[in-house]
């Protein structure tokens, strides 16, 4: 399997993106950047998903979220870790979930520990949203980027949520439907396949 990886900058920083030729492999909060590819040489179809994946960061970070919806991801883990990641994917823009809630989801209701494992083993970051996910008691817990960075993603996406559906409920097809566009939940489902 070929790979290739760049670096983005973002306002949480700089990451590291790696791709193979059928989806993002991981995303991570990095200090420094992979090399370039040489010049004047064919596109792999990892280094095609990499220019996908780079558009719909950038999307996600200009307020349109939906994009990276449809990213085909290709995380490495255990079964139990991608049917974890499959139910973060489906936790709606601007919504939380407990622990305990994925664990019941994925249908280990005393599991909830083993969640937050691979939570913390989740290796891509933001496409596959462990921000999304919240202790019991509705605290922000746990987070690989940090606090902080979790707290700027849901301010975030609630503002993306908030946008899109005041401009829905105008029954506007205008642009600005269009550009704020969040993904169906069926189309959500179909994307989680991926994982």
């Amino acid at each position: 399997m070929q790979l290739a990886a760049i670096s983005i900058d973002t306002p949480l920083g700089r990451y590291a993106l790696v791709a193979s030729d059928t989806g993002l492999v991981s995303a991570k909060a990095a200090d420094s950047a992979p090399a370039p590819p040489a010049p004047g040489r064919a596109r792999s179809a990892a280094e095609r998903m990499l220019d996908r994946a780079r558009a719909a960061f950038a999307s996600y970070f200009a307020v349109s979220p939906a994009e990276l919806d449809f990213l085909p991801l290709d995380p490495h883990g255990s079964e139990f870790q991608r049917r974890v990641w499959r139910a973060l994917r489906e936790i709606p823009l601007g919504a939380t979930a407990s622990y305990g809630e994925i664990a019941r989801r994925v249908g280990r209701p005393g599991a909830a520990r083993a969640v937050g494992d691979a939570n913390r083993r989740n290796p891509i970051a933001i496409a596959i949203p462990c921000h999304r996910v919240i202790g019991g008691d509705g605290r922000l817990v746990g987070y690989a980027g940090g606090l902080e960075r979790k707290r700027w993603l849901l301010a975030h996406e609630a503002e993306c949520a908030r946008r899109f559906f005041q401009a829905a409920s105008s029954k506007s097809n205008g642009p600005e439907v269009a550009r704020l566009n969040v993904a169906p939940a069926r189309s959500r489902a179909s994307a989680t396949a991926s994982i």
